[in-house]
């Protein structure tokens, strides 16, 4: 007998549940095919759990462990990788912008690497101590979420008024890419 659909009669609206099919194409590539095959939607479900937290818990390691060279390194190849994006000059202004939200904007710091510095796209020797005080003190993810803050906040300031440019998209196409380097 086949279901008919009458005027007035009102359908239940299922809810987009996670489906098998979706757990096994985020986790088939780690798992033994005989685990993938018979294993239930629920023991999938925990194996992705517990596979995010322990690469969760692997970055926090890693982050906590940097030697101060590490995260220097990270810190200018992610400055690298914005340079790609939009210019070595604008990098450079997102990293002061980024280093200079990060120390507070200070003015008068006894410690003179943590006072803010003169955002004019120059890689010097304040650029450099202020990123070297940086690194001592925070990871380089924390450093790097900074510098993001700063791409986008200049992005805004620069294209603000500019008619020809598409603000919203811009920000949203730069935060993507820049995000997973994060």
């Amino acid at each position: 007998m086949q279901n008919i659909i009458h005027l007035g009669m009102k359908f239940k609206k299922k809810k987009p549940s996670l489906t098998r099919e979706k757990v096994l194409s985020l986790i088939k590539k780690e798992l033994p095919n005989e685990k993938v095959l018979y294993a239930t939607k629920e023991e999938l479900i925990e194996i992705l759990k517990n596979e995010r937290k322990e690469k969760f818990l692997l970055e926090f390691e890693r982050l906590n462990n940097q030697t101060l060279e590490e995260k220097i390194k990270e810190v200018l190849e992610f400055i690298e990788f914005i340079a790609q994006k939009l210019s070595k000059k604008q990098a450079i202004i997102a990293l002061q912008t980024g280093l200079s939200l990060l120390n507070k904007n200070r003015k008068n710091c006894i410690i003179e690497a943590k006072n803010a510095l003169k955002e004019d796209g120059i890689y010097g020797i304040k650029t450099k101590a202020s990123l070297h005080e940086a690194c001592k003190n925070y990871n380089s993810r924390v450093i790097k979420k900074y510098i993001l803050k700063a791409v986008l906040n200049n992005i805004i300031f620069d294209t603000k008024n500019d008619e020809n440019v598409d603000t919203a998209k811009l920000l949203k196409n730069i935060k993507l890419s820049l995000e997973e380097k994060i």
